[in-house]
């Protein structure tokens, strides 16, 4: 394997006058290699020439960079969403390590514009890239991933996957996946090692603030989706789905995420956000779900879907998929504790059900389980199995998450013709997921709601929208309201404002309390098309400290 080495030691808000860039003499992967081979610690940018004839890359390449502003940059066009591909590199290797690896410092910024990696010959059983033809390693906040393209619709290989602490955006890409396959396009396995880790698997994740509308995820924004899984998410992962258009085929969820006891030792997917999206469901396609959790905390909101009577009927199936995985194998077994999480209750009738990492190991579903979707912080776990405890309690024991209901509101969904079809399938054991408890949904009059919750609000049940002043005075802890008139995030001059309340005290009058605000849109580093002046730092929020017990947080 060849590993590039650039070590750089910029100040991070400024350029120095002797700054270099460096032109790669071809695309070819011996020019590039001998261009990284030529970088001092002045240098801030390597560019790749144009090559619309894809040079052929056989080998495995690892850019470890030791710098606060580095880009790598290809000839693609930075106006037009996807590149043009005017730089084109085929990942020919024989194995399924990703083509490239990037490592990124603490605290740096990194950025990867208008390159175009495709697949190339022997991308087939042992060599599918599983992990990402291109996977980028940091502990930052200004990661910049845009204007490129990513071709795996033959192979069904994952495209692009975050490791370690890394947050930043990812825009105006194009993702080609395959037509009919469960390729991943975006991993966010982004949170691993989070507070130093040490396992890597998101376990001090899953010990902090949720930090809904921080900057502390990966911003997935202004990208076209063709084929295959917009994403997946593990590992703690957090990330922000929002103003993408999904070119959606069967059967794979466009989103979705991985839960515990999906990937051995590893915790599951602990937050995201999914708003302004386009899901197109091709025609005659069935695909499952639009949006589909197994894992974590989710604000679902403002998202439109299609359908129509093609080929028997095309559309979601469901628009949100809620799972509680462990409750049986259908998809992954489990070991008994402590080799594995066991299964979730006493419902499964397999060996290592009843397990003491959930909530209410005797009951059928034993919610709440570990890490199921709606669940938040809690307790620190630490070691491997054989060993896997609860920090504060040294045994196995359920960790205290806090309840974290999802809320949905404003999402614009068609039902099936021909096919079944519902707006929330509730996957789990009877008493796993309860209406008005681990989620709420959009209440209102209006033609386009499809939540079933088709009446006004009153602040009683479910999610309610319109401007504040008709916010209702009565209230029940837990629903929320979207006020449609407040917060100035959002700069596009497309698609309004708006911030989330939430009801924290049942009464006439309740008590309404600011939930959330969206993170600013266009992200910073679009806007700024550059690493930030102070940049927001990864490790934003306080871990659980052992001995305590996490609040709920609404």
């Amino acid at each position: 394997m060849k590993k590039f080495s650039a070590i750089l030691i910029l100040a991070l808000c400024s350029v120095p006058a002797g700054a270099q860039i460096i032109n790669a003499a071809s695309c070819a992967e011996s020019d590039v290699h001998n261009a990284f081979a030529a970088v001092t610690s002045s240098t801030t940018q390597l560019n790749i020439p144009a090559c619309t004839s894809a040079a052929n890359w056989t080998g495995n390449e690892t850019l470890t960079v030791i710098n606060s502003n580095f880009t790598l940059a290809g000839a693609g066009s930075q106006s037009i969403v996807g590149g043009n591909d005017q730089t084109v590199l085929e990942d020919s290797t024989l194995n399924a390590n990703p083509l490239i690896t990037v490592v990124v410092p603490n605290n740096g910024f990194f950025r990867w514009v208008g390159i175009t990696v495709e697949e190339g010959s022997g991308q087939t059983g042992g060599n599918i890239k599983f992990n990402g033809v291109v996977s980028i390693n940091g502990q930052t906040n200004s990661i910049r991933v845009d204007h490129s393209h990513f071709n795996t619709s033959t192979s069904g290989a994952s495209m692009l996957q975050f490791q370690g602490a890394a947050g930043g955006v990812t825009d105006h890409n194009i993702f080609d996946g395959t037509e009919g396959g469960t390729s991943n396009a975006v991993r966010a396995y982004n949170w691993g090692t989070f507070n130093s880790d040490g396992l890597g698997v998101g376990d001090q994740s899953w010990a902090a603030v949720t930090g809904f509308g921080s900057a502390n995820f990966m911003f997935i924004e202004n990208n076209v989706f063709n084929g295959g899984a917009a994403d997946d998410c593990t590992k703690g992962g957090r990330f922000v789905m929002r103003y993408n258009t999904f070119n959606a085929f069967a059967p794979a969820p466009v989103v979705q995420t991985h839960p515990t006891g999906g990937g051995e030792r590893e915790r599951g997917c602990r937050a995201q956000e999914d708003y302004r999206n386009t899901f197109n469901i091709q025609p005659s396609n069935y695909v499952n779900s639009c949006i589909w959790g197994s894992s974590g905390a989710m604000l679902i909101w403002d998202n439109t879907t299609n359908s129509s009577s093609a080929g028997g009927g095309t559309g979601c199936r469901n628009f949100i998929e809620l799972l509680a995985m462990r409750q049986n194998n259908s998809t992954y077994p489990q070991s008994p504790t402590p080799a594995g999480w066991g299964y979730a209750g006493s419902s499964s009738g397999l060996s290592g059900d009843q397990s003491a990492w959930d909530g209410n190991p005797t009951s059928a579903s034993g919610y709440p389980d570990l890490d199921q979707p709606a669940r938040g912080i809690g307790q620190l776990l630490v070691n491997d199995f054989n060993n896997v405890l609860n920090n504060s309690t040294g045994t196995i024991a359920w960790p205290n998450q806090a309840l974290e209901p999802i809320y949905e509101w404003e999402d614009v969904y068609s039902p099936v013709p021909s096919n079944p079809s519902v707006f929330l399938a509730n996957q789990g054991v009877t008493g796993t997921f309860t209406n008005n408890v681990d989620y709420y949904l959009w209440t209102s009059a209006s033609s386009s709601n499809q939540s079933g919750n088709n009446f006004a609000f009153t602040g009683t049940v479910g999610v309610g929208d319109g401007p504040l002043a008709s916010r209702p005075t009565s209230c029940t802890k837990g629903v929320a309201y979207w006020a449609t008139d407040q917060g100035n995030w959002n700069s596009s001059g497309v698609g309004g404002q708006g911030q989330l309340y939430v009801c924290t005290a049942t009464g006439s009058p309740g008590t309404w309390a600011l939930f959330y605000t969206p993170y600013t849109y266009p992200h910073p580093l679009v806007t700024g098309g550059g690493p930030t002046i102070n940049p927001p730092a990864v490790f934003i929020g306080t871990p659980v400290a052992k001995g305590s017990t996490p609040t709920i947080l609404q």
